[in-house]
């Protein structure tokens, strides 16, 4: 069960075996069923996943309307991180699209392991840079790239995602109308 977290890790930590699996050790195995919340809005967010298997969308909520943030995916960190690090409530849900395998660890129990080493400090670092990464090349996607640039590096990042997400979720992510997304896919597949 914890094979895949210590073959994700081990890819860009320098940890030694017994490191790596103690730190895998504090995951758990959770099963979610197509629908279902890792993170309800309004909830305190204290775990982070990392996906094993399926599909997960953040979602906030403006004015009764959704409004798509992220997708992640297999051999992904996810959690609401702003309401990790401030114990308030979460601003956004956190959706399963497809039936999900998590492996979850709690933050406190994160926590106690920085204060053990600091190479599991160096893993919490990482998991942390690894989600400002995510959202900082959105950030700046959005304000500098124009809708058929946006749309081409989300499907060159995440080529099965068009597969397995509905293309109206597509076109809320890169802020277009999803007529405007069928315009985009049209032009790219000529």
């Amino acid at each position: 069960m914890h094979e895949n977290i210590k073959i994700y890790l081990s890819n860009f930590l320098p940890l030694e075996a017994n490191d790596l699996e103690t730190f895998a050790e504090k995951f758990t195995l959770k099963h979610f069923k197509k629908g279902d919340f890792f993170i309800k809005e309004g909830d305190l967010s204290s775990e982070i996943g990392f996906i094993l298997k399926g599909c997960l969308v953040c979602v906030y909520n403006k004015d009764g309307a959704d409004v798509i943030d992220e997708f992640c995916m297999e051999n992904e960190f996810i959690s609401d991180y702003p309401s990790l690090l401030d114990n308030k409530p979460a601003e956004k849900d956190v959706k399963c699209l497809e039936d999900t395998e998590l492996l979850v660890v709690k933050a406190r129990d994160l926590t106690e392991l920085y204060n053990q080493k600091h190479s599991f400090e160096r893993v919490g670092r990482i998991i942390a840079e690894s989600l400002f990464k995510n959202w900082h090349q959105k950030a700046v996607s959005l304000m500098l790239d124009d809708a058929e640039t946006r749309y081409r590096k989300l499907i060159k990042n995440r080529p099965t995602l068009p597969q397995r997400v509905p293309q109206y979720l597509i076109a809320s992510y890169l802020n277009i109308t999803p007529e405007s997304l069928s315009r985009i896919r049209k032009n790219s597949n000529r």
